[in-house]
């Protein structure tokens, strides 16, 4: 699709093994930053997708897909291979679009707060928020993405995360936030997931919304040997939360001979 480039950045530099991270809707790179500091012994390589960060706006609609195919032309590009991708909620979509689309390119995958496809009310939800978004602007889904995301201590304490938030909102264009919008709207990777090779293992946030609790029982069925776990008080961006505890679920899952995630497991 014209126009649908990635862009990235190192985080951590290490001889050990590359860890790619992909943000949600309305972050960017930055979003990783927290848990990038607990990433102790691994490379780090922190990507911003369309329209996000420092990502230009693509000129058309795009789907989940082709931000996949322009993420592995990107990491070959830099020399990459054998990555091990996490991503959450958009980023989750696109990590299992490139493992399906790309599967010598990534070695393992950790996936949060992702569904394989959004049901129609979602997908009707997704358009409106997209026309909204090039009308008036990202403001109104300030509120609802803190609430979404965060918990209610992490709210009231007013920190870091909420001025996270609020900032990675107030800096995107509101193209590229409408574009993502349309993406999430027509993102389908059920029908690929049982092509997926590379061991997976799906993260869920205890107090996420019912619907990505549901997504994780069916991206667990559907890809051959995924593993679950949960981290405990997390709503739906535990990564920027619960920085510590997702960082070493994801040290855990990369790190050769020591596979097994701590956390509540299932």
């Amino acid at each position: 699709m014209s126009g649908v480039v990635v862009r990235g950045r190192a985080l951590r530099e290490s001889h050990g093994p590359t860890v790619v991270l992909l943000h949600p809707l309305g972050a960017g790179a930055d979003f990783w930053e927290r848990a990038a500091d607990s990433l102790d012994g691994l490379g780090v390589y922190s990507v911003d997708l369309p329209g996000h960060g420092g990502c230009p706006v693509p000129d058309a609609p795009y789907g989940t897909a082709d931000v996949a195919a322009a993420l592995a032309t990107h990491l070959r590009g830099l020399g990459h291979q054998g990555v091990h991708v996490v991503g959450l909620s958009l980023g989750g979509l696109v990590a299992l679009e490139l493992a399906a689309h790309d599967p010598g390119l990534v070695s393992s995958l950790v996936v949060a707060a992702t569904v394989p496809f959004y049901p129609e009310d979602w997908r009707e939800r997704w358009r409106v928020r997209a026309a909204d978004a090039a009308r008036l602007g990202v403001t109104p889904f300030v509120e609802p993405t803190l609430q979404l995301w965060l918990t209610p201590a992490a709210l009231a304490a007013d920190g870091a995360e909420v001025a996270y938030v609020k900032r990675a909102l107030a800096d995107i264009d509101p193209r590229g936030y409408a574009l993502a919008c349309l993406a999430l709207a027509e993102a389908d990777v059920a029908s690929r997931l049982g092509t997926i090779t590379a061991p997976t293992l799906l993260v869920d946030g205890e107090l996420d919304a019912p619907m990505f609790h549901d997504g994780a029982a069916h991206l667990a069925r559907s890809i051959p040997g995924a593993r679950r776990a949960v981290i405990p008080g997390a709503r739906h961006a535990s990564a920027l939360e619960f920085a510590e505890p997702f960082a070493r679920l994801v040290r855990n899952w990369v790190r050769p001979g020591n596979d097994s995630p701590d956390e509540g497991s299932r």
